[in-house]
């Protein structure tokens, strides 16, 4: 008899859960699971021979399980699945992630058949967002790998740079840097026939240029900078726009512009104002800040880090009262006070949560200067090494380098532009 995909994969996969049995126990010694998963989802059909080793092992018989569905029946069934992306989508506008996943899961489980694959793939992908919300790295960049290798993600030029956005982002901020530079350059390749003023383009291209001044390609970056600002153009205004210009700012301060710099961080704060990204706007505040101590105005870094101190008194989490004491730090050293700086300093939490590799290795940095301030060479030498061994483990290996060289200038705050000033979005 003839095998009718994508039902009899359905009857199939129906069937094997309601006995209990994993894709592998079915597969046997002749079939891999993984060709049964292609059956199941209706992407493979079978000979005769397999459909009937396949109804043996479940107890069952071809005909069986070759029962052909009512067109009505698989609308009923791709509406309610659709009911429970919804749902889903609700939980996570609750902020209850943990019910957000649990719905999402059912949704990838149960979408299997060749109709179903918009749900089944945007159902994936919100599960890798909020896999993200949940603090589970490697589930996340697990489900998103999948989704790299999905069909549907090869054919869609928008779904392919989607998922390496957020992978390159994820990779950076887990301090592998090589990687997120591989796959948001892949991401930059992808969207290059996308018409201009997608905003996957510019996407793509600031994921690429905050992970080239993350690892040190600063030559580089100064052009990505520039086809960054030609794409942030027609941009509305927004989160997106406001990262565009943040990181085109961090490519100016390297290129020796740091007041152009310091000009797009305030605009892009401006284009944040009215958004509800509050972590974004957090994390900007601190670069404007840092970046102000390091090369602004003595009363616009002034009114920034009093900006700052009122926002960790709202806040209040570890780390954002060691960003702080970060720039607290950062602005005893500009006052050429050692013992303030070491006091302050004495204030950062490496262990803080959520803080990078990278991240964390600015902090030691910062402490380094201000054990040096104070005049404790010994402690301060061990925190410069720790700092750059830091750097090199995330692949941020120029900066490594200049925290070398630091260390055996013997000197204090260095003059110029400051490598380690710089927060990217």
């Amino acid at each position: 008899m003839v095998i009718e995909q994508p039902a009899f994969g359905k009857r199939v996969r129906e069937v094997r859960r309601a006995q209990g049995l994993s894709q592998g126990d079915l597969a046997g010694g002749d079939l891999s699971p993984s060709y049964v998963s292609l059956v199941e989802n209706g992407r493979r059909i079978p000979s005769a021979k397999i459909a009937r080793s396949i109804a043996e092992r479940l107890g069952t018989t071809v005909e069986a399980l070759s029962t052909t569905e009512e067109p009505g029946a698989r609308l009923s069934e791709r509406l309610g699945l659709v009911g429970q992306l919804v749902a889903a989508r609700a939980s996570q506008l609750a902020g209850d992630w943990a019910a957000a996943r649990r719905q999402l899961e059912a949704v990838v489980e149960q979408a299997g058949g060749a109709d179903q694959d918009e749900v089944r793939w945007e159902a994936h992908w919100e599960l890798a967002t909020v896999l993200g919300r949940l603090d589970d790295p490697a589930r996340h960049e697990a489900a998103l790998r999948r989704l790299l290798d999905d069909p549907l993600t090869r054919t869609a030029p928008v779904l392919h740079a989607r998922v390496a956005i957020e992978l390159a982002q994820l990779l950076r901020t887990e301090g592998r840097l090589p990687e997120g530079v591989r796959f948001a350059e892949e991401a930059v390749r992808v969207t290059a026939d996308l018409e201009p003023g997608r905003p996957e383009r510019a996407q793509a291209r600031m994921a690429l240029l905050s992970a080239s001044v993350d690892s040190g390609e600063w030559s580089r970056a100064e052009q990505l900078g520039a086809e960054l600002r030609a794409e942030a153009a027609p941009l509305p205004a927004g989160e997106l726009r406001a990262g565009a210009l943040w990181a085109v700012a961090g490519a100016q301060y390297l290129a020796g512009h740091p007041d152009e710099a310091l000009e797009l961080l305030t605009e892009a704060e401006d284009q944040l104002a009215t958004t509800d990204g509050v972590r974004l706007r957090l994390r900007l505040a601190r670069a404007r800040t840092l970046l102000a101590l390091a090369a602004g105005p003595a009363d616009e870094a002034d009114a920034l880090l009093t900006r700052a101190r009122q926002a960790t008194a709202l806040v209040g989490t570890p780390s954002s009262r060691t960003w702080l004491a970060v720039l607290e730090t950062a602005a005893a050293l500009r006052r050429d006070d050692g013992p303030a700086a070491a006091g302050h300093a004495a204030e950062i939490d490496l262990t803080a949560g959520d803080l990078s590799p990278l991240d964390r290795a600015r902090c030691l940095l910062h402490l380094a200067r201000a054990h040096r301030a104070d005049h404790h060479e010994e402690t301060a030498e061990a925190d410069f090494k720790l700092a750059a061994e830091g750097y090199e483990q995330a692949g941020a290996f120029r900066l490594a380098l200049e925290t070398w060289r630091e260390l055996t200038a013997g000197t204090g705050r260095p003059q110029g532009t400051d490598p380690h000033a710089v927060l990217m979005p």
